[in-house]
C-alpha cells in the first residue's frame, strides 16, 4: 500500500528536501539557480514567510517531501509563492490541494485577493490557476537570474 499525501506546515527538518524538490522542477526547465540571491528565502523560510505572518507548507508522500507552497501578507492581499512538485506527483490533485491550502490561509488572515507570478514555460501552474478561478492578467521581468518573464494571476476575491 502506497502513503497517502499530506500537506504540513513547513519545519526546519523538511528545509534540503524542500530546497531538492524545487532544483529538481528548475532542473527540468532549464532554469538557473541562485542560493544566496533569488533563492535565498528557501534558506530561510522562517524569516521570508513565518514570522512577517505568512506561511509555507510541504507536500509529503509518506516522509518524503514532494512539494511545496508558501504564501505572504500585504493588508488585505496575499501573495502565492514557491508552489512547485516533482514531476512524478503532478496530475493527482496535489497541487490544486497546495494551492487551496494557501488560500484558505489567506482567508482567514482577512484577505480579500490573492496574486501569483509564473514563469511563462509552467503551462500545468497556469492551467491550475484558471481552473481555480484565478484570472490571468500582465507580464513582468522576474529579478531572478534569468530574468525570466512571468505571467501574472489574481483572484477576488479568495
Amino acid at each position: 500500500m502506497t502513503a497517502p499525501y499530506e500537506i504540513a506546515p513547513y519545519s526546519d527538518v523538511h528545509r534540503d528536501a524542500m530546497i531538492s524538490v524545487v532544483q529538481t522542477v528548475y532542473r527540468e526547465y532549464g532554469f538557473t539557480w541562485e542560493a544566496d540571491g533569488y533563492h535565498r528565502d528557501l534558506y530561510a523560510v522562517e524569516e521570508h514567510y513565518l514570522r512577517p505572518g505568512g506561511m509555507f507548507w510541504v507536500a509529503l508522500h509518506g516522509a518524503r517531501v514532494v512539494g511545496c507552497a508558501g504564501v505572504t501578507l500585504h493588508d488585505r492581499e496575499c501573495e502565492l509563492h514557491r508552489l512547485y512538485l516533482l514531476p512524478e506527483c503532478r496530475g493527482h490533485g496535489l497541487g490544486r490541494r497546495l494551492l487551496e491550502t494557501t488560500m484558505t490561509y489567506g482567508r482567514e488572515k482577512g484577505c480579500q485577493r490573492m496574486i501569483a507570478w509564473s514563469d511563462v514555460l509552467l503551462k500545468d501552474a497556469h492551467r491550475l490557476y484558471l481552473k481555480m478561478g484565478f484570472v490571468q492578467e500582465g507580464t513582468r521581468i522576474c529579478d531572478d537570474p534569468d530574468q525570466a518573464t512571468e505571467y501574472g494571476f489574481w483572484k477576488e476575491p479568495l
